[in-house]
């Protein structure tokens, strides 16, 4: 009983006193990505703080994520959820030289988010827009097509099964600024289901950050390359571009509060699918626990200015440690 006790005690004085490392060790910007529709069966490029990892340090993480999405306009309607697990790891082969894999998951998944987005909603007074019309847990795709049939009962269906190859190298650093560019090979194969897709997918993306004391600061634009076809029922551009910017205070030797705003260029121009062709405006309200060499961060992400053509609501958990090897 003495034991176990002592145990129980020594685990809760990790998890609530601060840690001799906690006060220097930075994770960077959250690991998240667009969930928009269209943005989410191909390549979306993830922000990267050219500050972080020493030389021979490595950060593996872990990531699960679940989605509600709700579009609905005379053009078309998009009402269903979908999943996501990621699992991969940066490793810094110099103090200039990164290189990273990970590994993501994303499929058709009853995650029952609508009544609490209804809630939400409701609280705060928003528009539900047709929301309260329509049964809930649905899984419903309609837009314009050939036959007009809409996709339905697609629960289970992988959207993306992907693999990302990514290299960093860092062209300037000082004690608060850094830039770094960085190329991200992927490349999805979905074999069966609604979303049937094969393609292989480049981008290349400028990464800066400020650090100053408590305040820290991460931006990212990127250019993507796809192939010109068929992706989500939709004809899509081959060149697209995607933004992003994280802002980090350090509240607390061991909590982070991050907010960061997404956008992403249009995937297609075709007329036909309306709000679809005007960009992405995501936002990401984020909080993070560090321990002594690991952290644990939460995020909740919510479409902004457009809500047609992005996801309803986001939530996040992911897990980060790092160490040398």
């Amino acid at each position: 009983m003495t034991l176990s006790r002592t145990a129980f005690s020594l685990l809760a004085i990790s998890f609530f006193v601060p840690s001799a490392h906690a006060d220097t060790m930075r994770f960077g910007p959250l690991i998240s990505q667009s969930q928009a529709p269209l943005q989410i069966t191909g390549l979306t490029p993830i922000m990267q703080d050219p500050t972080l990892l020493q030389a021979d340090e490595t950060e593996v993480f872990a990531s699960a994520t679940m989605a509600s999405v709700w579009a609905n306009t005379p053009e078309y309607q998009f009402d269903y959820y979908h999943n996501q697990f990621m699992l991969g790891f940066m490793h810094a082969l110099s103090e200039e030289t990164k290189f990273g894999v990970w590994y993501q998951y994303r499929y058709a998944a009853n995650n029952r988010l609508d009544g609490l987005t209804e809630k939400f909603h409701s609280v705060f007074g928003i528009d539900q827009n047709g929301r309260t019309e329509v049964n809930e847990n649905r899984f419903y795709i309609d837009y314009p097509s050939d036959n007009n049939d809409p996709m339905e009962d697609f629960v289970g269906d992988p959207l993306l099964s992907a693999i990302n190859l990514y290299g960093e190298q860092t062209l300037y650093r000082t004690t608060h600024h850094a830039i770094s560019l960085g190329v991200t090979l992927f490349f999805n194969r979905v074999s069966h289901g609604i979303f049937t897709n094969t393609s292989f997918e480049q981008s290349l993306q400028v990464n800066y950050a400020y650090q100053q004391e408590n305040h820290h600061v991460t931006a990212t634009i990127a250019m993507v390359h796809r192939p010109n076809k068929q992706q989500h029922f939709a004809p899509v551009k081959s060149v697209g571009m995607n933004g992003g910017i994280s802002y980090q205070y350090r509240w607390r030797e061991n909590h982070d509060f991050i907010g960061e705003y997404l956008i992403s260029q249009a995937k297609t121009d075709s007329k036909e699918l309306g709000e679809l062709t005007s960009p992405v405006h995501e936002f990401a309200l984020g909080y993070r626990y560090l321990f002594d060499t690991s952290a644990i961060e939460l995020l909740a992400l919510e479409n902004m200015f457009n809500h047609d053509n992005s996801t309803d609501i986001v939530f996040s958990a992911t897990f980060r440690h790092r160490f040398m090897l």
